[in-house]
């Protein structure tokens, strides 16, 4: 094992530069950030991601919560048959949810407002199929402004995902009709509960109603109109997306750029 290092400061050394530096202070002009030209930026690269895609990848961690009829069921896709008494949660605390999700690093929560079942988690007027009808508060309750107050009070950003299927809604497979109705429901989730920060979105089709057609780029538009700082997730945008798919696999390198051009909602595979 190599001994202490000893280090000896010689001054009769260091005395003349001393001197030196003294002597010559009054006639050497200081330089300061004043007198160097400042070198400009470089050129970005682009394309720059907008405020509100930087601000969700700084987020880094959104909580999503699945709650609905399928709760009660013990299903992961509900048949939206299901009789709306079964949703009776005795004990739901969206503080709670939002307490924790703050507590473990989350800076978002995104709520299912809506599964594939039709269900409505709060009381839609478009429909019957929701909270309205359930014993749950009386058919008083409304869990998107129970948990959207609880994200404010906790510091978390809010969103929704509002599923394009409903296995409930008869005019679910007539085009125009759905989309217009969907179209309603969406608003009522965005003009009423504050600031949205995410909009999840996918493509989950029918398995019976094949020509049903989901309206994607009007879609978007009322999004944005209604809630200009939200950001649109889904497989392919058309502001944020996940880096595979459902299964969280992705390719061994994953940027942040994604050409979307050959990309569609629904139909997108991970090479």
């Amino acid at each position: 094992m190599a001994g202490p290092k000893i280090f000896t400061l010689h001054l009769h050394l260091l005395l003349p530069v001393l001197l030196l530096s003294s002597s010559t202070a009054n006639i050497t002009p200081k330089l300061s950030s004043k007198n160097i030209p400042r070198t400009p930026p470089p050129l970005p690269i682009l394309p720059l991601p907008s405020a509100s895609q930087l601000a969700w990848q700084q987020g880094e961690m959104a909580m999503f919560l699945h709650f609905g009829p399928n709760t009660f069921t013990d299903s992961e896709c509900g048949s939206g048959h299901a009789d709306p008494s079964i949703f009776f949660p005795k004990n739901l605390d969206s503080r709670q949810w939002a307490a924790v999700a703050a507590a473990t690093g989350f800076s978002r929560v995104v709520l299912t407002a809506k599964h594939h079942d039709g269900f409505c988690l709060w009381p839609s007027s478009y429909t019957n199929y929701s909270v309205r009808s359930s014993p749950w508060s009386s058919g008083e309750g409304d869990i998107v402004a129970d948990l959207a107050a609880a994200a404010h009070e906790f510091g978390l950003g809010f969103g929704i995902y509002l599923s394009p299927w409903d296995r409930h809604e008869p005019c679910y497979g007539k085009s125009l009709e759905y989309n217009e109705y969907y179209l309603g429901q969406m608003t009522e989730l965005l003009t009423s509960y504050g600031d949205i920060q995410e909009v999840f979105l996918d493509g989950a089709p029918g398995k019976v109603e094949k020509d049903m057609v989901y309206l994607f780029d009007s879609w978007f538009e009322l999004i944005h109109q209604l809630q200009p700082k939200a950001v649109i997730f889904s497989e392919a945008g058309p502001d944020v997306r996940w880096i595979g798919d459902e299964a969280a696999v992705s390719g061994t390198t994953c940027w942040s750029l994604f050409n979307k051009s050959s990309a569609s909602i629904g139909n997108t595979e991970t090479e």
